[in-house]
């Protein structure tokens, strides 16, 4: 039974020309919502779908929270009937409904609606971020806006209205002529009212409205750190210097790395005990504070030999990004459990040997580095030459004031109300903010734009914009240079680098700022030194209690009763008797609970099958036109949707991996069956090399 707050399209008293227009920002009344006026009403749409035999979906129900008004329809055409209504009403005005995820609803609505493709604004290939019918009716994407599902957001802001899990069978066949139960309609409606609240809690803690919203989760950061930076004395002469042309940009983006995340592969595949993880503490936030980045002009160095290079980065401190061919290289210790030199990062290599992805030897290969690769480099690995073209070199220092200060005001908020009950959503926003501040710095500013398409067969391209074009354009507009995000994940990659290097043969894995190894680990020097660093900057702040944190030291995080890794993203512990899992594209706690039930870390192995852990696999029918009917005989219209379907997830390692694998095995066995511990035989030996001089022969 349909309940008395819930319309149908032809009762629903929501009329658009009711409310006013939203107010536009203060001195340019056309920056955030361009020519278009919207409606100041929050809207939110979603539909509930079921899979049919044959991998085909369809929609059986949609829903509508038009302010306080709910609107529930069973069919397409009541939708397009409604949808034209609003539409009309709306006249020369916007009107905004969120959907969370709307590439999935979008897939469903193109079957429906011909969007021409300036109607569609996608970020990637089938990843909507908005979307307009009629002209003036803007479908935008919440889940995008916010990057946490419906239920972690609701929660996050504190609605009354939740939206309802644990209790809606998805298997369940539906249809359009299928009779709904209360509590089928209450999980139905409960989505978009809670959204519609959700967003509403948002917009006020925020002072915005949906002109000024912004469109993704990085808009907030992004829009402080540009005020502030932008605040700082000589911005206009400082960002000029900075920003790239395509030559360096081409070099940079080669030169930019992620984190560092590997496993040891002498334990690798075992069951180990007594193994530790620390963290470090807002790594990225802490490096933006405390490190040096390059701040003047790229100088191009055209016919500069390589020794000459290395002077000017340890004497005179220089910046530099430069392409590299090494020859007959190879690591110094051959026992050293964490290569840097990535073989994603390499071109045209030849010979090569990797463990995991990293490069043990090669007979040659190519690459880019920045000033702080070579230093890691030239610490684990020899070589017989190298050469290097296309070197920029530039001033290292700070970045503005405004811009570190903002970092460190996040980073005290965040310890400031952590813990505090009233206060999670701030929390929260501040957490989310200090954590965005990477990916704002790190975003590839020559990115093609993803064209919607109805007339292509899969219904996406590229635009296959000029790349110089694109980098200009972002130039125009940018406030901070490419290379802070290339610096940002180098500069965290050598803070983790020196936890890695003081574990030695205890270093089990990392994975960008945390480090796990076996034994005991004393790291107080380092912490000491990096605190001095962070006092120096004011990169430290106080929690309720009064205890005090600094940014970039390292802290403990976690003692594992046991410990399992099958190299990079794949491991398994245990903590207080209970499994848990870390693979990508295994559900967390889902795959947990699996691999106790199996048996625990001894089934934790190439060839285990995570079945109810594993994840979705998404089936996209892009034009379909089927013409069925439904289980009471009424005809039934199959257009384009998407299918959602369970996977599985399977356990294994490269073939090239096993080897290195089983020669690291040999090796224990062999130092066993000698009566040697392996591991102190290793120590004894790392420690040995250490005492030599570290200098290549090159050197």
């Amino acid at each position: 039974m349909q309940q008395p707050w819930i319309y149908s399209i032809e009762t629903c008293p929501f009329d658009p020309g009711a409310y006013p227009d939203c107010k536009k920002p203060k001195g340019n009344p056309q920056k955030k919502g361009g020519k278009k006026t919207y409606i100041n009403a929050v809207c939110a749409f979603d539909i509930e779908s079921t899979t049919l035999p044959g991998d085909q979906a369809i929609m059986y129900v949609w829903q509508m929270q038009l302010e306080d008004f709910t609107v529930m329809g069973r069919t397409w055409d009541e939708f397009l009937t409604f949808s034209t209504e609003l539409s009309t009403k709306a006249g020369e005005r916007t009107l905004v409904i969120w959907v969370h995820n709307l590439s999935y609803e979008f897939q469903f609505l193109q079957g429906i609606y011909h969007f021409r493709p300036d109607d569609v604004f996608a970020v990637k290939s089938r990843k909507i971020l908005k979307c307009v019918m009629y002209g003036n009716l803007e479908f935008r994407c919440s889940y995008l806006q916010t990057n946490m599902s419906l239920d972690a957001f609701t929660k996050k802001m504190g609605c009354e209205v939740r939206k309802l899990t644990g209790t809606f069978d998805y298997h369940k066949i539906r249809y359009p002529d299928t009779e709904l139960s209360e509590d089928e309609i209450a999980y139905c409606v409960n989505d978009v009212r809670s959204l519609v609240e959700a967003l509403k809690i948002e917009m006020a803690s925020e002072e915005d409205n949906l002109c000024t919203i912004p469109l993704t989760s990085t808009g907030y950061v992004r829009r402080q750190a540009k005020k502030a930076i932008r605040t700082s004395y000589g911005f206009h002469s400082w960002i000029r210097d900075q920003l790239p042309d395509y030559a360096l940009y081409a070099v940079l983006r080669e030169a930019f790395r992620g984190g560092n995340t590997h496993a040891s592969r002498f334990y690798s595949g075992e069951i180990l005990k007594d193994v530790h993880s620390i963290d470090r503490s807002s790594s990225y936030p802490d490096v933006l504070v405390n490190c040096k980045f390059p701040i003047s002009r790229f100088r191009y160095r055209a016919g500069m030999e390589f020794e000459r290079l290395r002077k000017e980065i340890r004497t005179a401190h220089k910046a530099a990004v430069f392409r590299i061919r090494f020859q007959d290289i190879h690591l110094i210790d051959e026992f050293y459990p964490c290569p840097y030199l990535s073989r994603d990062k390499c071109r045209n290599y030849s010979e090569m040997l990797c463990d995991n992805g990293r490069v043990l030897t090669a007979e040659y290969l190519e690459t880019t580095l920045t000033d702080i690769d070579l230093e890691i480099i030239d610490s684990q690995y020899e070589w017989k030459h190298a050469m290097i073209w296309d070197v920029y070199t530039a001033r290292y220092g700070y970045l503005p004031q405004p811009f570190r200060d903002l970092i460190n005001y996040y980073y005290r908020q965040k310890t400031l109300l952590k813990g505090v009950p009233d206060q999670a959503l701030y929390y929260d926003k501040f957490k989310a903010r200090i954590n965005a501040l990477y990916g704002m710095a790190a975003q590839d500013p020559v990115k093609d734009m993803i064209v919607y398409d109805p007339d292509l067969p899969e219904l996406y391209a590229l635009a296959g914009e000029d790349p110089s074009e694109l980098l200009d354009r972002y130039n125009r507009k940018a406030f901070l240079s490419y290379s802070v995000g290339v610096w940002t994940t180098a500069h965290a990659r050598r803070e983790l680098q020196e936890m890695i290097d003081l574990a030695g043969l205890q270093f089990v894995y990392a994975d960008t700022d945390s480090v796990k190894y076996v034994g005991s680990l004393d790291y107080s020097e380092y912490n000491a030194r990096i605190m001095e660093r962070s006092i120096s900057n004011g990169a430290y702040a106080d929690d309720p209690s009064g205890v005090r944190h600094y940014m970039g030291i390292y802290e403990h995080d976690a003692d594992y009763e046991q410990f399992k890794t099958l190299g990079a993203k794949k491991y398994a512990y245990v903590i207080d008797g209970k499994c848990h899992v870390t693979v990508s594209g295994v559900d967390k706690r889902k795959g947990g609970e699996e691999l106790q039930q199996a048996g625990g870390l001894e089934k934790f192995k190439p060839g285990f099958t995570f079945v109810l852990a594993g994840g979705t696999d998404a089936i996209y029918n892009d034009h379909t036109d089927i013409w069925t009917k439904t289980d009471k005989g009424t005809p039934l219209h199959i257009t384009p949707n998407v299918v959602i379907k369970e996977s599985t997830y399977t356990l294994g390692i490269t073939g090239e991996y096993r080897k290195i694998l089983h020669s690291a095995t040999r090796l224990r066995e062999t130092l066993l069956r000698a009566g040697f511990d392996p591991d102190a035989v290793i120590q004894k030996h790392l420690q040995k090399e250490r005492t030599k001089d570290n200098g290549n022969p090159q050197n």
